[in-house]
């Protein structure tokens, strides 16, 4: 949402709300797939495994804060948007840039 106000000075004011939302389906559908580097895997091998009970479709979702961000200002002229919040990772998944431990 753009916002614009009269300042002070006779000039505009202008900021900025937004937010990020994100949504996908991880489903197993046949004839589909995925390239990763080198690697080709179709999504037939994971829709056996779903039709066994090996592998489950899901949903994921998730929205950022709203951010807000005032436009033409004596800061934003010279800085970039706002960095995004650090997510996190909840000790749920491994982080592929993390230096792993040697067993």
């Amino acid at each position: 949402m753009v916002t614009v106000v009269p300042g002070a000075d006779g000039e505009p004011k202008v900021g900025l709300d937004y937010q990020v939302n994100a949504w996908d389906r991880y489903n197993w559908d046949e004839g589909n797939g995925v390239t990763i580097g080198p690697l080709s895997i179709p999504d037939g091998q994971p829709a056996r495994l779903h039709a066994t009970g090996l592998a489950q479709e899901f949903d994921r979702q998730g929205s950022s804060p709203v951010k807000h961000y005032d436009l033409g200002s004596a800061t934003s002229n010279n800085d970039p948007l706002p960095a995004p919040d650090d997510p996190g990772r909840e000790g749920t998944r491994q982080d592929p840039g993390r230096e792993r431990t040697k067993r």
